[in-house]
């Protein structure tokens, strides 16, 4: 025993004369040993402190919340995905889509999605799988004014509801320096301190920690009344559009694409031209009286005609369909002005599918050359009311003041004449207007009502109709 221990007490005692001992680190490797220690339990530290105010504060988007679990958590390929905002997710059914076409499709659609978001979750659905096909949605609000300028507060904001979900991988941080301006940095990065403004307030950390502790949301299940989200990122929901009210922030400036939008565009277009996958550019229906209320809807969809036509890619705009083949503009089909429900979408994908599975010439017949040809071409009719508030004089008084200004969206406006009436919450009803082919008028910003329009043909053909409109 004694002559096998003598070797290892000889070699103990060397390494311990030589610093080998403590594993043979000079003094200076020891200090920065410790120091990368340090550093690396503060960033834990850290990154344990950042995930905790997250749960007390973050007020999560639902919607992008579940759709990206279950988009990571697909264990067949996605074969076809479907880009956009919520016209997307409220408009296609991919469980009829899978039916028909036997592939696996997606709807990877967010809230307000702009095309440099869509650019960026192409290459990100891309990356996790082997895409075959790529439909593209393009709703006017996302790619005109302030929101299609992706430099701008409202437009970065909307951002978050992708960079937030998205898996951390060199393409998420490339996602992220792009779509967030350097002063927006901060709150991009960290959820929570978007809501700094309720630090010292308990009630919403109680809500945020209850509403996180709750099976829907530990299972990744949304319910909202009458809405659900089903597989593969469709929008279900049976509600019906009872008050054919729109309301605008504003009206519309310029009607055509930003320099942003047609920039990722056609960077979208190039990337699935460059990786052999097939593309195609649509605008899913809206009901009549949102496209009129913009007042000048072909100035958009010219522009993005032009950009598929210098790409040679398929373009399919449903709100130029002619009626007899999807008989869609009615109430009974959407939720409200822009989005269809459960039943309209089952209508809308069906005959969608029956569209693009078809050569594009095929396709012509089913559509008009233009918005304005197809108002044209259809009958008289009374939709509803869009406004927006504006600054006015009025009465005795000079100073401008906010006033709702109201118009009343008629296809053929000029052959239809409406007598309206108010009755202003808590007043009595009045005539404001007695038949007449004017179409506008305006009422005090504060005031709710009941508005009241009867209408007919200025051709004395069939009977008067009637439309009532809370306000």
């Amino acid at each position: 025993m004694i002559r096998v221990g003598l070797p290892f007490l000889k070699v103990k005692r060397r390494l311990k004369n030589t610093g080998a001992g403590r594993m043979g680190f000079s003094g200076g490797q020891r200090a920065f040993c410790r120091a990368l220690l340090q550093v690396l339990t503060a960033f834990v530290l850290f990154l344990a402190g950042t995930k905790l105010l997250n749960y007390l504060y973050w007020q999560e988007e639902d919607w992008e919340r579940i759709l990206f679990h279950h988009f990571y958590t697909q264990e067949e390929n996605i074969d076809h995905i479907y880009l956009g905002s919520s016209h997307v997710f409220c408009g296609f059914d991919p469980e009829i889509l899978d039916e028909k076409s036997g592939k696996n499709n997606f709807n990877l659609a967010t809230s307000g999605q702009s095309l440099m978001g869509s650019y960026y979750l192409l290459k990100e659905a891309d990356r996790c799988n082997e895409i075959e096909k790529v439909y593209l949605e393009l709703y006017y609000a996302c790619s005109t004014g302030g929101q299609g300028s992706y430099r701008e507060k409202e437009a970065v904001q909307i951002s978050w509801r992708i960079t937030d979900y998205m898996r951390m991988s060199p393409l998420k941080l490339d996602a992220f320096f792009h779509m967030n301006p350097v002063e927006y940095y901060i709150d991009g990065a960290f959820p929570c301190l978007r809501y700094r403004a309720h630090l010292t307030e308990k009630d919403w950390i109680e809500d945020r920690v209850n509403y996180k502790r709750t099976g829907n949301y530990k299972k990744y299940i949304y319910v909202d009344g009458l809405t659900e989200y089903r597989d593969k990122g469709f929008y279900s929901t049976a509600g019906e559009y009872s008050n054919p009210l729109f309301v605008r922030e504003r009206m519309p400036e310029e009607m055509h694409l930003t320099e942003d939008a047609e920039k990722y565009l056609k960077k979208i277009i190039e990337y699935c031209q460059k990786r052999g996958i097939s593309i195609a550019l649509c605008t899913n229906p809206m009901y009549e009286l949102e496209p009129l209320s913009t007042e000048n809807y072909d100035s958009y969809a010219e522009g993005i005609r032009s950009v598929a036509a210098e790409y040679d890619v398929p373009y399919y705009d449903f709100n130029m369909v002619k009626e007899e083949y999807l008989p869609i503009q009615s109430p009974e089909y959407f939720m409200d002005a822009g989005h269809l429900n459960t039943r309209g979408a089952e209508m809308y994908t069906n005959f969608f599918h029956k569209v693009v599975s078809a050569p594009e010439k095929e396709n012509e017949k089913y559509f008009y050359g233009s918005y304005q040809e197809k108002l044209k071409n259809g009958e008289p009719r009374v939709y509803g009311l869009y406004c927006y508030v504006t600054n006015e004089a009025g009465g005795q008084q000079e100073e401008a003041f906010p006033r709702l200004k109201m118009a009343i969206a008629a296809a053929q406006g000029d052959k239809v004449e409406c007598r309206v009436f108010l009755t202003p919450e808590g007043g009595e009803a009045y005539m404001l207007q007695d038949f007449s082919t004017d179409k506008e008028f305006s009422v005090p910003a504060e005031e709710h009502g009941i508005c009241n329009i009867v209408w007919r043909r200025t051709d004395g053909a069939g009977e008067e109709e009637s439309l009532e409109v809370r306000y």
